[in-house]
């Protein structure tokens, strides 16, 4: 028996454990948040301080920002009580919402016809299509006035032979007419990628429920594809307001003055010092002039859930039968590959091979010679600036493209009221004129101590600077399309951020990679005024040493050189079109 007493005394319990100190650790996003942003306000802060601050000081001092420059509220004034400066104001806005609705218009009716119909050859139409954005801007304003020049223009020949009657080129229309054209190419590639990616479920749904094909596009292929038609907008208006090739080709022989023109006559006058002052103020203005566009882009992409068409029961897209249609359309296609690209390249090849342009003619037959093309051959420069130019679009491409998904994808996923400032920061630099980045990196290189001044490594940031807000306007609208379950379903079966990157995201995003690796790989070895702007001995691209034969008046070498690039970027189209096929 035993006693109640007899039970063993009870342990003690024991001693109590001292709280343990919770550490906090930053999530993977948190990490990436701060990483990115971190990368922007380096890349944007420095020419965003520089071309605020060059706003406010008397650059006739000195350069801006620098000791000797003064503090000044004048430049504002001039620039503001200027008469010139609405001329200008108003003849960008009659420029860039003329050559908008030209590039649209056509490149998005391209875009469905080679991605969502059976329209023939549809590879080689998306090749020809992108070939003209091989001819730098600079190089297609004069093929266009050799080809419409009101004297010795080569249609204004025929055409004044046939009908008796000439075009003037250097007009607003003539304007308008060339920066829209050329515009095409650009904004293929921009709404190509969501219109191959878009699911065709609700076109079938509409299908089925008898409506007609342009009541399915009105009501819902176009609605759908709302974020890349903004985003692609939003981007090519600011191209347009910024673009300085046909207003100073076209535009300055006809007395037509816009914003850009006036920021370069004002930074570069024919006599006397540079204006840095007045030209900040007028940058300034150009990027008061996209806000009103990024503010409404970035509330539709607030409501990113309407546009969702990819989930995981989306089918692909099929193509839709044109029937008797087929070859119109492949007609009308063709109709702009000959005046986009046809024309102006054979008035370029013509030119390459005579010793000076006078027009077409027996005499000019007898002149044919390829002196020039063996002149630029045998110069050493050529292949180093090619190598520059290969090194500088690869390189800018991959940043800027990188960049760019990782932000879309914290604009897109995040809930934070402050994501619209990040999409504006990334979307800044492309606001700034490629004189002020310019101007602004090169300072800032001068200042820090990093031995990349004078390197092709210099032109390659400003350029993955300025092309970041590129990327961000297809990486975004492809992030919009993949519905956010996915990652969920993901992280729910235990899989880590890197493998929903590598596994789901990534695959998905293909397209718009590919898409934007190529735009940003163009732009970059087109681009003239940051190559040339930060321009030394040991970064010679194609850009500068055609720009180079050009302003020497060395017409043919300068055509020998378009001809050249034009042929490689066909190339490079190509090849990527091949790879991109089978996505």
């Amino acid at each position: 028996m035993t006693l109640l007493n007899d039970r063993p005394a009870a342990a003690a319990p024991p001693p109590a454990a001292r709280p343990q100190k919770r550490t906090w650790r930053p999530s993977g996003k948190a990490v990436l948040t701060v990483g990115v942003v971190a990368i922007l306000l380096y890349l944007v802060a420095g020419p965003l301080v520089m071309l605020i601050g060059s706003s406010f000081q008397d650059s006739s001092t000195g350069l801006p920002l620098s000791a000797s420059a003064e503090w000044t509220l004048e430049n504002y004034s001039r620039v503001f009580g200027n008469e010139q400066t609405y001329t200008a104001l108003g003849n960008t806005l009659i420029f860039a919402g003329g050559a908008l609705a030209i590039a649209f218009t056509l490149a998005v009716l391209f875009a469905w016809l080679i991605e969502r119909t059976d329209i023939p050859f549809p590879n080689a139409a998306f090749v020809l299509l992108v070939a003209p954005s091989g001819m730098p801007f600079l190089i297609v304003s004069i093929a266009w006035s050799l080809l419409l020049n009101p004297t010795n223009g080569l249609i204004n020949q025929v055409l004044d032979s046939a009908f008796g009657f000439t075009v003037n080129i250097y007009s607003m229309p003539g304007m308008i007419f060339v920066q829209g054209i050329g515009m095409v190419p650009i904004t293929f590639l921009l709404v190509s990628a969501a219109i191959k990616g878009m699911s065709s479920s609700l076109e079938d749904a509409a299908s089925t429920s008898g409506a007609t094909l342009p009541q399915t596009l009105r009501r819902v292929t176009v609605p759908m594809m709302t974020p890349a038609l903004l985003g692609a907008f939003v981007y090519l208006i600011v191209n347009v307001v910024d673009t300085l090739d046909v207003p100073l080709v076209l535009g300055l022989p006809g007395h037509e003055i816009v914003l850009s023109s006036q920021v370069y006559l004002t930074s570069r006058p024919p006599a006397g010092l540079p204006d840095y002052g007045a030209a900040s103020v007028y940058g300034i203005l150009m990027i008061g002039m996209v806000i009103i566009p990024l503010l409404i882009y970035n509330r539709l992409i607030g409501r990113a859930n309407a546009y969702t068409t990819i989930s995981s029961r989306a089918r692909h897209p099929k193509k839709i039968q044109l029937g008797v249609w087929r070859y119109p359309a492949l007609g009308l296609l063709g109709l702009y590959v000959l005046v986009g690209f046809v024309l102006p390249f054979l008035i370029l090849v013509w030119v390459s091979i005579q010793p000076f342009y006078e027009g077409i003619s027996q005499a000019a037959f007898d002149r044919i010679t390829f002196d020039g093309y063996k002149d630029i051959f045998s110069s050493g420069a050529v292949g180093e600036a090619f190598l520059n130019t290969l090194i500088l679009g690869t390189a800018a491409g991959t940043a800027a493209v990188a960049l760019a998904t990782l932000t879309s994808w914290l604009i897109v996923r995040s809930r934070s009221r402050a994501t619209w400032m990040l999409d504006l920061l990334a979307f800044m630099p492309h606001a700034f004129p490629g004189v002020a980045i310019g101007l602004s990196i090169s300072l800032i290189y001068l200042v820090l101590p990093i031995p990349i001044y004078g390197t092709i490594w210099i032109v390659v940031i400003a350029m993955a600077t300025q092309y970041v807000s590129l990327g961000t306007r297809l990486t975004t609208s492809g992030i919009v399309q993949i519905q956010e379950t996915l990652e969920k379903a993901g992280a729910t079966s235990g899989a880590a951020m890197r493998t929903i990157w590598r596994r789901i995201l990534v695959p998905l995003l293909r397209p718009a990679f590919v898409n934007a690796f190529l735009l940003v790989f163009l732009a970059s070895i087109q681009n003239l005024t940051l190559p040339l702007m930060l321009q030394s001995p040991d970064n010679i691209v194609a850009s500068t040493l055609l720009w180079g034969h050009w302003d020497r008046g060395n017409v043919t070498s300068a055509a020998v050189l378009s001809v050249v690039m034009t042929i490689i970027t066909v190339l490079a189209a190509g090849f990527l079109r091949n790879t991109t096929r089978k996505m």
